[in-house]
């Protein structure tokens, strides 16, 4: 795979997640694919940030470890990556005079370029684009509209800052020019976002009117981004007080009849289950949006992680039908947003859709989503006012009842989180209870038979000698080393619950091993896959120190 792998280390505070854009637009812009990741600790200001972008000719979504230029800003950065180093690494800093780096006084030059000593990283991208042989008018075009909204003076700042930065390489280092890539000679039109920014979209898509949340990394950004764009797209975003209340006002939204969505983190999905059980007793619709990141409590709250897959499934009192999607890719992720809503309310039962912050906060190129949908509504009564009681909880065939908006007439009916009759007065009485368990649960086999509903996906050869097994965010990775395993294919679960049984067992039936490989410390997947089929995972694969897989660690466990 023709690539190059780029990497700039800083601290909080000193623009690494901007510059880490700044180059990856530029590179996506003149034509390639381009895969962006990036580290942070907790902290407003300091520690160790990092951000890397794989510029690639072809479309592999996952990072690699071995870098082809480093740029240091702080000594941590010439410390903490010496792993990710080969004979060949450029590494730019002004940090030392090593013979073993190349020395760019970038300080020095962000001064004699405007003044500014904190356009180092912007000096640096001039350096870089040198190197990389990328060019410097593409990244002044980037540059521009990056800072658009601060005005012309802003944008002549940081342009002579890179031209300053690409003309000391070129004068100190022409020989050292990594070699080029041709971008491939015919793409199809791509857009380059985060996997959070396509579940953003993927609502939209689904016809969601009402979003509220209380920020919790890494799923804060939903919140940004569906917060630009309620106007545009005619829906409402609030930002309230707590987990609790987000889940209950939506809650309270869809029962008054528009598609609602809330998006939180392990932590506050923890606060949100006695809600969850209160969707599905009263069967009203909601999409959850859980955004993985390790744990227990607070955990490490900017790292990436897959412990909640159980939680996940078996969330809140009891029992009651739900979904629970797990895409790993961008456009898995905008179709989980999308079918979320649509089928939450053909059900009347609680989605989640599992990200983490490694797909969740990665930016990545991907194919240009359907823009144009045609959203029908489900479960709303057509009926005419009549003087018969609305039965809400009627035990039907398929266990999904008719339901009305608040206002409707001949609609009344009650609500709670009580067990109920079929009018919705809560009861004890034995054979009512059952009736409503039993009729909540002929939903399952319907949604398992759903058209609409994602299936486990077979990559590599129909037969293989070993077949991976995996879910969520480890689909690109996973794809990236499977190049290199020989007799070996890959099974990937889009949604995990309700689970395919079937479906799995037809796909693994002439498969000798089976490998599972997820970033938690139990074995989820393996767990969940031994519970409804009975069958026993030779080998699991698992990580879990709050960083995602890495092709090369699979092909080395597995070669």
């Amino acid at each position: 795979m023709p690539s190059l792998n780029w990497k700039i280390t800083g601290a909080a505070g000193e623009g690494i997640k901007s510059a880490g854009l700044i180059l990856a637009k530029t590179a996506f812009k003149q034509g390639f694919f381009v895969h962006g990741y990036t580290e942070y600790p907790s902290l407003i200001r300091g520690g160790h940030n990092t951000f890397q972008n794989l510029i690639s000719t072809t479309n592999h979504q996952a990072p690699q470890i071995k870098l082809d230029l480093l740029i240091a800003l702080t000594p941590e950065g010439l410390t903490a990556h010496q792993k990710e180093l080969t004979d060949h690494t450029l590494i730019i800093t002004d940090q030392s005079q090593d013979k073993q780096y190349l020395y760019m006084p970038l300080l020095e030059l962000a001064k004699n370029a405007n003044g500014n000593s904190q356009q180092r990283n912007i000096v640096a991208l001039g350096a870089s684009c040198f190197l990389l042989n990328l060019g410097i008018d593409q990244l002044n075009k980037t540059i521009s509209k990056t800072f658009a909204k601060k005005g012309e003076n802003v944008i002549k700042l940081n342009h002579a800052a890179a031209q300053h930065g690409f003309n000391r390489a070129q004068e100190m280092y022409s020989n050292k020019q990594l070699k080029s890539l041709n971008p491939p000679k015919s793409k199809p039109k791509q857009i380059f976002l985060t996997g959070n920014h396509a579940i953003a979209l993927g609502a939209i898509a689904g016809g969601m009117k009402f979003y509220t949340a209380y920020p919790m990394t890494p799923a804060t950004s939903i919140l940004h981004i569906l917060a630009k764009h309620q106007k545009e797209h005619d829906y409402v975003v609030r930002h309230s007080e707590d987990e609790i209340g987000v889940v209950n006002m939506a809650i309270g939204a869809s029962y008054a009849g528009v598609r609602s969505m809330v998006a939180t983190s392990g932590g506050g999905f923890s606060l949100m289950t006695e809600a969850v059980g209160l969707s599905g007793i009263t069967e009203t619709p909601l999409v959850v949006v859980l955004a993985m990141r390790p744990g227990p409590a607070s955990g490490m709250p900017t790292w990436s992680s897959q412990g909640d897959l159980l939680f996940a499934i078996n969330a809140s009192q009891d029992e009651f039908p739900r979904i629970v999607f797990t895409p790993g890719d961008l456009q898995e992720s905008f179709e989980a947003g999308k079918l979320a809503q649509i089928l939450a309310e053909k059900y009347q039962i609680p989605v989640i859709i599992m990200t983490d912050k490694y797909l969740g906060e990665s930016y990545l190129s991907t194919n240009k989503f359907k823009t144009k949908f045609e959203n029908l509504r489900f479960g709303l009564t057509k009926s005419q006012p009549s003087d018969k009681p609305f039965l809400r909880y009627k035990d039907t065939k398929t266990g999904v009842s008719d339901r009305t908006l608040p206002g409707q007439l001949g609609g009344v009916h009650l609500a709670n989180s009580y067990e109920h009759d079929d009018l919705g007065y809560a009861t004890e009485i034995s054979e009512e209870r059952t009736k409503q368990v039993n009729k909540r649960a002929k939903k399952m086999p319907l949604i398992l038979a759903d058209k609409d509903l994602p299936k486990p996906n077979l990559h590599g050869p129909k037969t293989a000698k070993t077949t991976l097994i995996s879910w969520g965010s480890n689909k690109g990775v996973v794809l990236a080393a499977l190049d290199k395993l020989p007799n070996t294919n890959f099974v990937h679960f889009p949604i995990c619950w309700p689970f395919p049984t079937s479906e799995f067992k037809d796909l693994i039936k002439d498969s000798k091993n089976l490998v599972t490989i997820e970033c938690n410390a139990t074995g989820q997947l393996a767990k969940l896959i031994r519970q409804e089929t009975g069958i026993k995972v030779n080998k699991q694969l698992l990580k879990y120190d709050g960083r995602p897989f890495f092709p090369s660690e699979i092909v080395k466990e597995l070669a």
